[in-house]
């Protein structure tokens, strides 16, 4: 799936502890702040710039992920088949996500949010393990690689547990983690913008 236009934010703060967002420039890099603020303005002449709960900003980025992944060859049956989120844990996002796919498409792709039961068939094309399922990631990270899925988390050592993208929040902004080796094993393709604005690449092996 070729990268699209729109870019992803260096950080986002996250609403708990900080006062407002501080973009510090219009430009790839900062686009994704001034998307987030659209989502929820008032009025599209008035964009509402207070800070977004952490979940509702997590489900933002996850959206972004999605243009720049490439996934291997026929993972998808058509242009406009959807591409499926699974969320297991992380207490509301599966509801900011769906509010999300409701109005937006990556390409001709609408997106498919589904809850998923750690016990059950893995039937998605990204899987987000919140930190309230974290003891299930090592097994389902397994299952995820079968199907080139791509696993986003947000807790403490997720990477190492077989997580491709995770969450890390630093000095009160949301920031990202990346593993290589993760995306590899997976058979999953990242697009360098993305790896640019990381706040960690752990490379390949």
């Amino acid at each position: 799936m070729p990268a699209a236009t729109l870019g992803i934010a260096t950080a986002a703060p996250v609403a708990r502890r900080t006062p407002g967002w501080q973009i510090a420039r219009r430009s790839l890099l900062g686009y994704l702040l001034l998307v987030l603020a659209a989502w929820s303005a008032p009025s599209p002449d008035l964009p509402d710039v207070r800070p977004r709960p952490e979940q509702e900003i997590k489900a933002a980025f996850i959206y972004k992920f999605l243009d720049y992944v490439e996934w291997p060859a026929g993972t998808f049956a058509g242009a406009s088949s959807p591409i499926v989120v699974g969320v297991l844990g992380g207490d509301g996002l599966a509801d900011d996500l769906r509010a999300i796919a409701a109005r937006r498409r990556i390409g001709q792709h609408p997106i498919e949010v589904r809850a998923v039961d750690e016990n059950g068939p893995l039937d998605a094309n990204v899987l987000f393990v919140g930190a309230d399922a974290a003891s299930a990631l090592s097994r389902v990270a397994s299952a995820a690689r079968e199907r080139s899925a791509l696993v986003v988390t947000d807790f403490a050592d997720a990477l190492a547990r077989g997580s491709v993208i995770n969450f890390v929040v630093v000095d009160d902004r949301l920031r990202f983690e990346v593993s290589l080796d993760a995306a590899e094993r997976s058979r999953l393709k990242l697009s360098s913008r993305m790896l640019s604005v990381a706040l960690r690449v752990l490379p390949a092996r």
